[in-house]
Parts: structure tokens; sequence; C-alpha cells
């Protein structure tokens, strides 16, 4: 029997659980492998799971305890190692997900015993079959003299298996995307195209781009039982051949969903056609990277992209009914004037639905390294893209968040006059920013 775990999100007032949870996508993936292989497993989602950690260690006494998470819940994935090992210390533990992949040695402690820093699935069946461990791709591993790591190969993504959903299907009611629900997740590409230099995507997988074969994303499609689906792509809307044949494909197979998905504005804006294929096909949100409303702060970000660009691309999805889902980063470099202009920019193009991220370096960016001497914190549970990680520039740390705040209230204000975002409610809001404002913004730069 194999563990897999999804640890709780962090309890600080700042998860967006509230407004976003998706299903254990990566772990889906592992479940459907295993039992391919006649390996018995139990998917434990501690935010829906009724059962305790511990429940399930003794009812279960599991060979291995694979765990994954974000950079906000590396401390919990810690935890769930400590907690295995003191309950049986001849439990293999094995870390695994985007940040482990990107930042293995965060997790060199001695109650893990595995950590996998490749896309390939499959190493995990490796190290069950007890194969040579310096043979297994991407792996870290205990030795005699210190922590080994393998070298990376790449992966195809075609040769994932289609993820076992029967743990989402119990708990379906649970996955939303903002008003949208349920919602489950639906992968079709891994990399990323692109090299945004906040972004750790296009290093994934070693860099190399992968398209999934359209037959088995179609055959996937008509697995799922939830009629809302999120592809997590890091941009879906990139290659327009395959997105023609896509739409075709949905067609022709008779496929009623809705779609959620990213996409860059350069694209959006040159393929007009293409997007209204799409929105007749159900494409309802498109998450754009608009990140400014600058061309300055547009280009020290590496986006590619421009103000025009952005603007034509909000007012063409809006033309198709697609809702656009503008995400913007607030820079350590703002002063009051540039709070103003993001607000009065957002006004004026009418965007319901926003995200506001305070400009967070990612450990395992190029990005991060130039930063890392400023930090103001190490501690993982701040990389949620709601706290300062770096001193602002020209601003107190609470001045700051106090800005931040009025915009982001104000936005929450406009969007909820709309209709949308019901099932948020303003005073939790307030408090949860309130909260921000007076711990953190307090503290001395």
């Amino acid at each position: 029997m194999i563990l897999l775990v999804k640890p709780e999100s962090i309890d600080n007032g700042f998860s967006l659980d509230m407004a976003l949870r998706t299903e254990p996508l990566e772990l889906e993936y592992i479940s459907a492998m295993l039992k391919a292989a006649h390996i018995p497993c139990y998917l434990y989602e501690a935010a829906l799971d009724p059962h305790s950690f511990e429940d399930l260690l003794y009812e279960y006494h599991p060979e291995a305890v694979a765990i994954t998470g974000y950079i906000t819940q590396e401390n919990r994935i810690k935890d769930y190692a400590s907690r295995t090992k003191a309950f049986d210390p001849d439990i293999l533990t094995l870390v695994g997900g985007s940040h482990a992949q990107k930042n293995a040695e965060r997790f060199f402690e001695p109650d893990i015993d595995f950590i996998c820093r490749s896309d390939n699935i499959f190493a995990i069946l490796d190290i069950l079959e007890q194969k040579p461990f310096e043979n297994i791709d991407g792996l870290c591993y205990h030795t005699c003299e210190g922590w080994q790591k393998n070298p990376i190969e790449d992966f195809d993504i075609n040769r994932l298996p289609i993820p076992d959903r029967s743990h989402m299907e119990r708990y379906l009611s649970s996955y939303r995307y903002l008003d949208v629900h349920p919602v489950a997740l639906l992968k079709t590409s891994s990399s990323c195209p692109h090299h945004c230099s906040f972004c750790y995507g296009r290093t994934l997988n070693n860099g190399r781009y992968y398209q999934r074969d359209l037959s088995l994303v179609i055959e996937e499609l008509q697995s799922i039982a939830s009629p809302n689906i999120q592809i997590v792509d890091d941009d879906f809307l990139y290659d327009t051949e395959r997105l023609w044949d896509f739409i075709s494909l949905v067609r022709s197979h008779n496929i009623h969903k809705t779609f959620i998905c990213y996409g860059r504005a350069d694209f959006i804006t040159e393929n007009p056609e293409l997007m209204k294929a799409l929105s007749h096909i159900g494409l309802r949100y498109v998450m754009i990277g608009l990140e400014a409303v600058s061309n300055r702060q547009l280009d020290s970000y590496a986006k590619g992209t421009s103000l025009d660009i952005n603007c034509s691309c909000v007012r063409l999805l809006q033309e198709l009914s697609i809702q656009p889902v503008g995400l913007f980063i607030v820079d350590i470099r703002f002063r009051r004037k540039d709070f103003k202009n993001l607000r009065r920019f957002i006004h004026s193009l009418g965007i319901s639905y926003i995200g506001i991220s305070i400009f967070t370096p990612i450990p395992g960016t190029a990005l991060y390294r130039q930063y890392e001497k400023r930090l103001i914190t190490r501690d993982p549970e701040k990389w949620d893209f709601m706290h300062l990680v770096v001193p602002p520039v020209h601003l107190s740390i609470f001045r700051f968040y106090l800005e931040y705040f009025l915009l982001v209230m104000d936005l929450f204000r406009l969007a909820q006059k709309k209709g949308i975002y019901k099932f948020l409610h303003l005073n939790d809001y307030k408090h949860i920013f309130r909260k921000l404002l007076f711990q953190e913004g307090l503290r001395k730069n």
C-alpha cells in the first residue's frame, strides 16, 4: 500500500482555497500508474478527507508515503515525512512536485528518503521495485557520502496515463475556480514555450516543451464527469494548428464543457477568428498575465508584449463573451501613484476578474538569485504572492501594504457590484488584509 498525500493549505489567513481549490492532479497520475502496476494506494487530501493522517498510517501501514505540495506547504511536507518516520522509520518517504524539482536541497532532511526531481512519475515505480538508485531518472537519495542528485532526463507527456479521478469524483463539489464549480483539471502540455523572468515554468522537464497527443486529450476529456475544465498548461493558447484540431475534435466528439485556460495577450490579439471558434466550443475564462500598466515594467519582466497589445486583448475577449482574468504584479518599485494608475487602468478596461500579486522572486528562478541577498524573510509560507519577501524601494512596508489593501478592496467591491465573487465575504477579506497590514506592515524595512 502506498499513501499519496496532498497537505492542507497553510492556515495563515491568506489561503486562496476560498476562491481556487483544485483536484490533486499530480497524485491522480501516480494513482493511475500504481493501479496499472497492481500496487494499491490511497490518495489523502488533508483538506477534505475525514480521516486523520495517523488514522491512515495505522489502518494501512503503508510501504511508502509520497507527498507533494507548493512552496507555501514546504514545512507541511517535511512535517508529514517526520510524522511518517515517527510512526515507523521503515516506511519510505518520497517528496515531489515542481517546488521540490527546482529546489531539492530544501528537502535534504533526515526524515525524507527520496526527492523525485523529474516529471517522470515512473521513477516512483523504480524506487518501489528497488532498482539501482543511481540509474533512476532525476532521483535525490541518501548515501554514506551524503545526498546524491541524479541527472534529469526529458519526459514525454504522452507517457502519462489518464489520471485516476475516483478521488476527485468523491469530492467533486469542493473544487472551484472563482465562480465556476465544480472544476476538473486537464494537462495537455509540459514545460512552457516562453521565457518570462519571474517564472520557472520553462525550466521544468529540462526546458523541453512537449504537447500531449490530441487523441489522448479527447479520450481524457470524455472520461471527466465535471462540466467545467481548467486546462492547466502554462500556455494553452500557443499552437494555432493544434488549437484548430482541438476545436474540430471537440465538435466531432460532441463534447460540451466550459473551458478555462491560460493564454498570452499577443497570441490572442493575433488570432481573433481562432478565439471566436474557441468561444463557440465553451471557452469562457482566459487567465492573462497582463502584469503591468507600462511598457517599461513589461519589458523588465521579459514579457515580449506591450500595453497596447494587452488592451486589445482584453477588448477582444470581452467582445467574444470570454471573461479575461487579468493577472497583475504589484512591483516593489511602486510609488503611491503606481497603485492609483493600476486601479485606473483596471477600471478603464472594465475587467471583472483580477489577480493582484506582490512581486515575488520564486526560488529556482534567475530572478530569485538576483534578489536573494535582499530577502526580508526566508519563511516559505510567505511565498503566497500576498506578502513582501523583498523590501519595497520607495515606500515603507506599512505604506506598501496599505496601498495594496486599498487597491484590492476597491477591486473587490467593484467585482461584487457586478454580481461576482458572491462566495466571498467582504468582512472576511478585510480581516485578512488588516492582519497582513498590522502584522507584517509594521516590520522595519
